[in-house]
């Protein structure tokens, strides 16, 4: 399609330079967009932007067009819509070409020559150490997971470092909670669980017993100073967390190349404090050192507390001078949400008036985040829904239904399917929203196992999977014409055509829902198909093309599931 576009637009581009439009302006390769409707055919360009040059109506313009490009292999029809000049392709050759492309890279098929060879570091998950994952950890999760996936499959070099929060004041309350009342055999057997309950009692006591904050403050002291016995708790606390983590990690696809926390920068905040100091930006502000934004309409950032003690934004300054120095990065994006944008645009002006040129490439991603109907989740109180509860319902509802419907799967079987369908559901169910906007926790909805859901997109896989066992006879070579094809297999070739345009939308975009929605949408066009054309039993070239549309269906959706980090059974 690509090749085609680009024969287009080099017909175009000659017709008006011939007229005399300036050649800056007759680059029309930018202005082809997607017809609003099927109908209108597979790509269309306005002829608006050439009307004053030319002087003539957009559609007299378009009219002009028609006879240039009627007859170009691989066009089927050329007409005008208003302005627009709507032009159909050959549905045939269209799915030659995507099922070659399909051939030649049959996991993804797609590439983006813009980021070939780019390096792109992706921060994400993030969470705090010794303290179980909450819903609200899914969303940085999975939308850096998909972000990872996809910029890897584009081409470029990605790198993903999860930025675990692993150091400040509350290990000194951990320690000196669990010297109190801390369980070593709950420790090994539970250990998130145990020390968020640790956390949450150190919390309740300090209310009344006011001293517990003074010794958490000298805990945390010793351990800054590397006193061994401090430091083997807090090491013992980090990896048991870490376990654990990795083990939903496991359920949820998500892979790291980098476990990078706050603690492995202790040791490089000294080099923030010179860089900045060498650049005349810090100042002192309340006996604490500041970076004054005032001309940039923002806040002081806080670079170092009057104690000396560092801050997020320090930790923060020191974690892109190193990941520069180390991975030499062209893009450094941050997948966190939308509540800490401040945040992030302060320490980027900090490094961009530091004289880090490469700043201008590092990136907020930011996420709305989940709510409930008495607020935020408060880790502090105790008030949490911890994410493995929500994939564990989501499993065994799955499951309940599959002992109901599936006797044939064995037991094994239906469990295994159960996992990979539940923890889809709650990936799709976040995945198909706009990151930008909250998501409004209910069971009911993250728990849909029908309609706009993970299950149902699975549900068409595995059904393309079964016709395509049934039609194993059926030959694999693609037919050199067909006489006519149904309005089914149109639309269906039409929907497969653009996933690669569908991509570039997400990379450009740094969003998953076009994904979403458009998995959505081809799977509803593939039961539009299903209903209306055979596949076994048909004409051999009608059969072979149909098998061939069916295969490339199942690879969309796997393609497209896989960077989703989406689970497909092959049967269920």
């Amino acid at each position: 399609m690509q090749k085609l576009k680009l024969e287009i637009a080099a017909v175009v581009s000659r017709y008006l330079i011939s007229r005399g439009v300036p050649e800056r302006d007759a680059d029309v390769l930018s202005l082809f967009k997607r017809p609003e409707k099927e109908s209108f055919g597979d790509l269309s360009l306005p002829c608006f932007p050439f009307a004053r040059h030319l002087k003539q109506a957009p559609p007299a313009i378009a009219g002009e067009l028609v006879p240039l490009l009627t007859g170009i292999t691989g066009i089927a029809d050329v007409d005008v819509v208003g302005g627009y000049l709507n032009v159909h392709f050959d549905k045939l050759e269209l799915f030659k070409s995507l099922w070659n492309r399909y051939q030649d890279h049959p996991d993804t098929f797609f590439h983006s020559s813009d980021l070939e060879g780019k390096t792109i570091t992706v921060e994400f998950s993030s969470p705090n150490i010794a303290k179980p994952f909450s819903i609200g950890h899914l969303r940085s999760t999975v939308i850096g997971n998909f972000l990872q996936n996809l910029l890897r499959c584009a081409g470029a070099n990605v790198v993903a470092i999860n930025h675990l929060g692993d150091w400040g004041t509350q290990f000194g309350k951990l320690i000196v909670a669990f010297r109190k009342w801390g369980d070593a055999s709950l420790l090994q057997d539970k250990p998130v669980d145990h020390l968020l309950d640790l956390y949450v009692r150190f919390h309740e006591e300090a209310e009344t017993e006011t001293t517990l904050e003074d010794e958490a403050r000298e805990a945390f002291r010793l351990l800054e100073e590397g006193n061994p016995e401090e430091a083997g708790l807090w090491e013992q606390f980090r990896q048991l967390s870490l376990d654990e983590f990795n083990r939903v990690y496991d359920r949820l696809n998500v892979s790291f190349d980098h476990y990078l926390g706050e603690a492995f920068y202790r040791d490089k905040l000294d080099k923030v404090i010179r860089t900045l100091t060498d650049a005349n930006l810090l100042t002192e502000s309340q006996n604490a050192m500041i970076v004054d934004l005032e001309d940039h309409d923002m806040p002081p950032c806080l670079i170092q507390k009057s104690d000396g003690a560092s801050l997020y934004a320090t930790r923060d300054i020191a974690a892109a001078m190193y990941r520069h120095e180390a991975f030499q990065f062209d893009r450094s994006l941050y997948v966190v949400g939308a509540e800490q944008s401040l945040h992030f645009k302060q320490f980027f002006k900090v490094l961009e008036l530091a004289g880090c040129d490469w700043a201008s490439g590092m990136e907020h991603i930011p996420f709305g985040l989940y709510r409930f109907k008495d607020g935020k989740m408060s880790t502090r109180k105790g008030k949490v829904v911890f994410l493995e509860d929500v994939l564990n319902e989501a499993v065994t509802r799955v499951r309940a239904v599959m002992d109901e419907k599936d006797p044939d799967l064995t037991a094994t079987e239906r469990m295994d399917v159960a996992e990979k369908l539940g923890t889809s559901a709650i990936i799709f169910n976040d995945l198909k929203n706009d990151r930008v906007k909250d998501i409004q926790f209910a069971w009911d909805e993250v728990l849909n196992l029908e309609g706009d859901s993970g299950p149902y997109i699975a549900y068409s896989y595995v059904r393309c999977r079964g016709i395509l066992d049934k039609a194993a006879h059926v030959s694999d070579t693609l037919p050199d014409s067909l006489a006519n094809m149904h309005p089914a297999e149109v639309t269906l070739v039409q929907k497969l055509t653009q996933f690669t345009d569908i991509l570039s939308l997400c990379v450009r975009h740094r969003k998953s829902h076009f994904l979403a929605q458009y998995l959505l949408e081809l799977t509803r066009m593939f039961h539009g198909f299903y209903h209306h054309c055979r596949v076994v039993g048909e004409d051999p070239d009608v059969s072979a093309f149909r098998k061939a549309l069916v295969r490339m269906t199942a690879a969309t959706l796997k393609a497209g599931c896989g960077l989703m980090c989406m689970k497909l059974p092959e049967r269920m």
